[in-house]
């Protein structure tokens, strides 16, 4: 979604400043360093890797960006308000502007030579919507622990968040606690991600477009399931809040004997 954005607001403009405004965004980068390699730059491209995006500065250095939990990235027409909690912004010569807006300051920005250089160095795993089927199989066959951090893993796989995560558990009726799953199972999940994936990018990630048989539009304490209206069960795994049923989720039903 927020490839996307940008394609449609902030590319082929010229750069007139960068302002960092808040250094704690900032990761492997100075300020003034950054500062002074957007200036008089354009984005001439964006691509998206797992929860990363990438702009094309020229062919040797790129705009590295990561959202987090809380950033956004807002396109300001000439006379827009500045967003309160803006970490980085940067002024084009037609007077708009892209302001990196980020409450909790859980995401970062950087540069790189390239996108996949960067993706080495930081050992991210593949991008989760375009990963092939047996490669989702190899890299979830091989992994311990319970399945629900494994998901979040981006050294395993990119861009499965916590929300998503839980849906596509939800869909493929397996526990977030599971230890063990059979390949039938992998396969049913591997299918629930492509699915959760493209449904989340077809509404532009807008929870109350999902559909109602879904787990997020009822993911909240009180919340039932739409599948067997039974009361959902939350609790913290692996460090992140997780939501699922505990009538069709039933951990017993999924570990490996």
């Amino acid at each position: 979604m927020a490839r996307r954005y940008l394609q449609a607001t902030a590319l082929r403009q010229t750069i007139q400043a960068a302002k960092v405004k808040d250094e704690r965004i900032l990761a492997k980068v100075a300020a003034i360093e950054l500062e002074v390699a957007l200036a008089g730059k354009q984005f001439h491209s964006a691509s998206r890797h797992g929860k990363r995006l990438f702009l094309k500065l020229n062919d040797s250095l790129w705009l590295a960006l990561h959202l987090g939990l809380t950033g956004r990235l807002i396109y300001l027409e000439s006379e827009a308000e500045e967003p309160r909690h803006t970490r980085l912004l940067i002024s084009f010569e037609n007077g708009h502007r892209l302001a990196f807006d980020d409450p909790r300051i859980f995401g970062e920005v950087g540069l790189t030579k390239s996108p996949a250089a960067f993706l080495v160095e930081r050992k991210i795993g593949p991008d989760a919507l375009l990963l092939e089927r047996e490669g989702f199989l190899e890299i979830m066959s091989k992994r311990k622990g319970l399945i629900k951090p494994a998901l979040l893993n981006q050294n395993l796989v990119a861009g499965l968040g916590n929300l998503y995560a839980d849906e596509a558990l939800f869909q493929a009726g397996i526990c977030p606690k599971t230890r063990g799953l059979t390949i039938e199972q992998l396969i049913a999940l591997y299918s629930s991600i492509q699915d959760v994936l493209k449904t989340a990018l077809s509404t532009d990630a807008n929870l109350s477009k999902l559909p109602d048989s879904y787990l997020l539009p009822h993911r909240h304490p009180g919340g039932t399931c739409p599948r067997d209206g039974a009361l959902l069960r939350h609790e913290k795994i692996g460090g992140r809040t997780s939501y699922f049923c505990p009538e069709h989720q039933k951990r017993i039903m999924f570990d490996k004997k």
